[in-house]
């Protein structure tokens, strides 16, 4: 038996994160939280959310249990939540899961959580550069360099932090100060990423959630949301873009 109460924004920001990558993953509910971890089918970004405990409105569990989730068919109904509406999240058998919030109830099936692509190994990156910025203009970074171009430049060094993208005959340059940055620990990195998982990605991020960047030079990057008010994060892992020479 799983029945969890939690904030509305927190299962939209959730599946909202997943359904970037997969369709389906396995969410599974520990002691202390709600986590759940995909790769990509092309093996390029990862996603993973966590959820604690203390930031549920209500958390019971019987055992720890992991179950087999449809994120897209989730999502869709996430969407109907009203903003600061609870939603509870029931699950009494291993087939199905019961969404309830206002006086609405859906009963989704569950997936067999063995059937579901095996979960990747979160990779133990050692990342220079660690930037902590307002997610909403990260966002708008983003926005910009899709307009010129399918790449993008992240670049760190003592001056501070850019996004830089360069299209035929376009180029951008968005650039953050030491000043204007929550954190900056000054260090110099730089990889290239595509634009195509990025403006995926920012849609996690709503008003006032902070993004931490953790960036080395032609590593992946390690992009940090702490979305719902700061209830739930998400990370994303993605690789670089190898560079012509």
């Amino acid at each position: 038996m799983i029945d969890v109460i939690m904030d509305g924004e927190i299962l939209k920001s959730i599946t909202r994160a997943m359904v970037a990558l997969v369709s389906e993953a396995r969410f599974h509910f520990m002691d202390d939280k709600i986590h759940s971890r995909a790769v990509d089918p092309a093996n390029v970004a990862m996603v993973i959310f966590d959820v604690s405990r203390e930031n549920l409105e209500a958390y019971s569990i019987d055992e720890e249990k992991t179950v087999g989730v449809d994120v897209n068919r989730i999502y869709d109904i996430a969407k109907s939540i009203k903003r600061n509406e609870l939603v509870e999240l029931k699950v009494e058998d291993e087939s199905a899961l019961k969404v309830k919030f206002g006086s609405v109830e859906y009963t989704v099936s569950l997936i067999d959580p063995s059937a579901i692509r095996k979960e990747p190994k979160i990779p133990n990156l050692e990342l220079p550069a660690k930037i902590v910025l307002d997610a909403g203009e990260f966002k708008k970074a983003i926005a910009a360099a899709d307009r010129i171009s399918d790449h993008v430049v992240f670049r760190s060094d003592s001056t501070g932090f850019y996004v830089e993208a360069e299209g035929d005959i376009d180029r951008i340059v968005f650039h953050m100060s030491e000043a204007e940055l929550i954190e900056f620990n000054k260090a110099e990195a730089r990889s290239m990423f595509s634009i195509e998982y990025l403006k995926e990605f920012v849609k996690v991020a709503g008003i006032g959630d902070l993004l931490t960047v953790h960036l080395g030079t032609n590593y992946p990057v390690r992009l940090v949301f702490d979305v719902s008010g700061g209830k739930a994060r998400v990370e994303y892992i993605l690789a670089p873009r190898i560079e012509a020479e």
